[in-house]
């Protein structure tokens, strides 16, 4: 355990603990389960940073029950790691994990895709198109966070449009280890976001030709992207990943 433990300094993760606002008037717990989620997909919480949670309390002002709880529901999706009697980590990405995050994306979004095709209707069709609109404003001003909140919003809709809004809320935590190496690629390889937009409009063109062909193979290369890219990241940020 002594030898995996790589802990940034204690300003890092304080760092990442800024900007909390809690909203009195709901539960505490999702919304500081919804912030350390986020902080470590973006990667502001890196892998193996060390938690306490007297000090995310803290940080966050809210009491340590919300925070436990919060943590548990971490490990529970494993982003977290809690080692009874010596502490909690944020877990490594596991490449294992990345594969069944991206095959079951995979799957499911060129099913949705292609079905959706079939049905998607001109103000779904317009919707989709504005989204991607903001994405190349996002770009064009090198906005990452932006473009990764544009980017699930995108996905998510598609879902919505063809009305299986559950199937994308069953894929979150299939696919957290998977958004954690998308943040990796748009934050640290170059031009991946400009990569990615142009396949959303591909994917934008192909549903609204009902070109269903190529847009199965268009949202596959799309998905599977992250894992032609793994090894790049791996060289960069090694200490980031376990099998």
């Amino acid at each position: 355990m002594s030898q995996t433990v790589i802990e940034p300094q204690e300003d890092t993760v304080l760092a990442a603990l800024s900007g909390f606002v809690a909203n009195p008037d709901a539960s505490y717990r999702p919304q500081v389960h919804a912030f350390l989620r986020d902080a470590i997909v973006r990667g502001t919480l890196p892998p193996r940073a060390s938690l306490s949670e007297a000090a995310i309390a803290e940080a966050l002002q809210v009491s340590r029950t919300p925070v436990r709880e919060a943590l548990a529901q971490l490990a529970d999706e494993h982003l977290v790691n809690i080692y009874r009697k010596v502490g909690t980590i944020v877990a490594p990405i596991s490449v294992s994990q990345l594969e069944e995050g991206r095959f079951a994306r995979s799957t499911l979004e060129c099913a949705n895709h292609v079905q959706l095709a079939q049905t998607i209707t001109p103000e779904q069709l317009s919707e989709f198109g504005r989204i991607v609109d903001d994405q190349r404003d996002a770009v064009a001003r090198g906005d990452v966070d932006r473009f990764f909140d544009l980017d699930e919003l995108m996905h998510r809709r598609l879902f919505e449009f063809a009305g299986r809004s559950h199937v994308w809320e069953m894929l979150q935590p299939m696919k957290r280890q998977f958004d954690r190496v998308r943040w990796l690629l748009l934050d640290r390889v170059a031009d991946h976001a400009q990569r990615a937009l142009r396949e959303h409009e591909l994917i934008l063109a192909h549903i609204a030709s009902r070109n269903f062909a190529q847009l199965g193979a268009t949202v596959a290369s799309h998905i599977d992207r992250v894992g032609s890219h793994l090894p790049e990241v791996q060289a960069r940020v090694p200490d980031y990943f376990v099998e």
